[in-house]
């Protein structure tokens, strides 16, 4: 089993896996949540803590974190009926990047 040393952690490359799936998860759970009309931004907001935590580690991947918390911070601005198409086709960019970073992770 793979690990990686993060910040002086010794951690397995799946518990990363796992993790990112997890946020995977969560990102696709806000849109239900929007469409509902359930407090959307509270777990958004949660999940780019995470991710700015995630970056924070030094996995690598950096590039591609760094583009799927801007694009989820860049929602908190889409709050418009008109807007849903770009919330619904941003949470899929993210999710599709998100995934890469795990396949990169399963190569490394």
């Amino acid at each position: 089993m793979e690990r990686m040393i993060i910040k002086g952690l010794e951690v397995e490359d799946q518990v990363i896996q796992t993790d990112i799936k997890r946020i995977i998860n969560l990102i696709y759970k806000l849109l239900p949540m929007r469409e509902e009309g359930s407090n959307w931004q509270k777990p958004l907001e949660t999940i780019v803590i995470e991710l700015i935590g995630l970056y924070n580690l030094s996995i690598g991947q950096k590039d591609k974190l760094f583009i799927v918390i801007c694009k989820l911070q860049g929602m908190t601005s889409l709050t418009q009926t008109e807007d849903f198409d770009a919330f619904r086709r941003t949470i899929f960019e993210c999710i599709n990047l998100l995934t890469k970073v795990e396949d990169d992770l399963c190569q490394h």
